[in-house]
């Protein structure tokens, strides 16, 4: 049978837990070359799109490059009807089908990955295993309530079980010592601030954070910051107290994935990124940073 991105990731993933980085990486490149072989579609061969074909339907290209596609995601607009719409662009165009290899939260902003290739290609298997094996690199940058973190610079890992609720609608997540899967965030303070009302109090203190999710749960660094009582401003779920007061200052949930960083399939690091989206960085405008931490 043909080889699979996700099986090949979970082999990666245990080579990067003992720190054998570069096993991981010639796995990955040996499993390429097999993959090439078995591509008898060739469905991963280099494809360009203008951006402005793109631009024309809302989307924004952030990396495109040798079976790796990057777009920008708006807040509000699910993982699944950007696809759908990448996929329908690509169909009146020509192109290759794409592949879905990681997601972003329905209310979470940023960087899109996907593979250019159909299910089972050999682009898709190859993106596949470095999200499955945690060789691709997520960054997200966010806003949560409470004290400081810490002061600029500061760094801090949190390691808390997660489970997770699916509903009709809407799954949730909670922190499970027993039944839990492993889930490793960690973050680096940026900047802290304070919210100042009319009257010249301070209504609110915030940290703005760099994260990582070094696993890939559901919800993971909303739950995991929420769990240290920092929650994110503007989330329905685990801030629903604050929420009401949040959005009248920043409409979204103040998450974003700013950055992702892979291998192309030339194995060049390529790294797609994008800026604050406007609502994030009007609701920025809003606070006073605080000096005294700085």
């Amino acid at each position: 049978p043909e080889p699979s991105g996700m099986p090949l990731g979970s082999v990666i993933n245990t080579c990067r837990l003992v720190s054998a980085w570069v096993l991981a990486c010639n796995l990955l490149h040996e499993e390429l070359n097999r993959w090439q072989a078995l591509d008898r579609f060739q469905a991963s061969l280099p494809y360009e799109v203008s951006s402005d074909d793109f631009w024309k339907e809302g989307l924004t290209i952030l990396l495109q490059h040798q079976g790796v596609l990057a777009v920008l995601k708006a807040a509000g607009v699910s993982t699944e009807r950007i696809i759908e719409q990448v996929h329908d662009k690509f169909a009146l165009l020509g192109g290759p089908d794409v592949t879905t290899v990681s997601r972003l939260d329905l209310p979470t902003s940023g960087v899109l990955v996907m593979a250019l290739g159909s299910q089972g290609s050999t682009s898709a298997n190859y993106v596949l295993a470095q999200f499955a094996g945690r060789l691709a690199i997520k960054s997200y940058h966010c806003l949560c309530s409470g004290n400081a973190l810490g002061s600029i610079g500061s760094k801090a890992v949190r390691s808390a079980r997660l489970s997770t609720v699916t509903g009709h609608e809407s799954s949730r997540a909670f922190v499970s010592t027993v039944a839990g899967q492993e889930a490793c965030t960690s973050l680096l303070v940026k900047a802290c601030y304070d919210l100042t009302g009319l009257d010249g109090m301070t209504h609110g203190s915030f940290t703005f954070a760099e994260v990582r999710p070094i696993t890939g749960r559901t919800h993971q660094i909303r739950v995991h910051l929420a769990s240290l009582g920092r929650p994110l401003v503007s989330d329905a779920i685990y801030n629903s107290q604050a929420f009401a007061t949040n959005s009248r200052w920043c409409p979204q949930l103040f998450l974003q994935c700013s950055r992702v960083t892979l291998r192309d399939m030339d194995g060049e690091l390529r790294c797609a990124e994008a800026p604050l989206s406007p609502d994030l960085i009007r609701a920025l405008g809003m606070l006073r940073r605080n000096s005294v931490l700085a």
